[in-house]
């Protein structure tokens, strides 16, 4: 799981889906905020490497730190972001090591866009192709229907 730089698409589409969690319920305003956070003032722009703290992420929210832990573990088993812990090996004068717990790591992933459109979406090199299904068997009942009806409309504008 490496940084990716995120397009302002990509960024758009996960603040869109953390506001889609919160109105179905499954995530709280407070794990909201700390996603914007992640989003917004966390998030390098350049490299797209979110490294930050608990006590940061707690500074910047507004919100204590078990609430920060709830809202990670929360959003992370959603699978709108994933933590990477991270350790440090620190080196004594007399030879000795010791590990300790740095500031995580984060990388958000930003679904398909085929959660905000009803078809697939297929990205090359400079192209972005949408493929819609088939419509069903109703569906395409009533746009015979409705094609017919304005070819009736066109041949009476026609004769009149």
């Amino acid at each position: 799981m490496l940084a990716q730089k995120l397009t302002p698409a990509d960024a758009a589409a996960i603040a869109k889906r953390g506001r889609k969690l919160l109105r179905a319920g499954r995530i709280t305003h407070r794990d909201l905020v700390i996603l914007d956070c992640l989003l917004w003032s966390c998030r390098n722009p350049v490299t797209g490497a979110i490294v930050v703290s608990y006590t940061a992420l707690c500074r910047l929210a507004h919100v204590g730190r078990a609430t920060v832990a709830a809202a990670v573990a929360r959003l992370q088993a959603l699978g709108v972001l994933s933590r990477i812990r991270r350790r440090v090996r620190v080196l004594w004068h007399q030879g000795g090591q010791q590990s300790r717990q740095a500031a995580n790591a984060y990388v958000l992933h930003p679904r398909d866009h085929s959660e905000f459109r009803p078809g697939t979406v297929l990205q090359s090199d400079r192209e972005i192709h949408h493929v819609v299904e088939a419509p069903a068997a109703a569906v395409r009942a009533a746009q015979d229907a409705l094609a017919r009806v304005r070819a009736a409309r066109s041949a009476a504008l026609r004769l009149a």
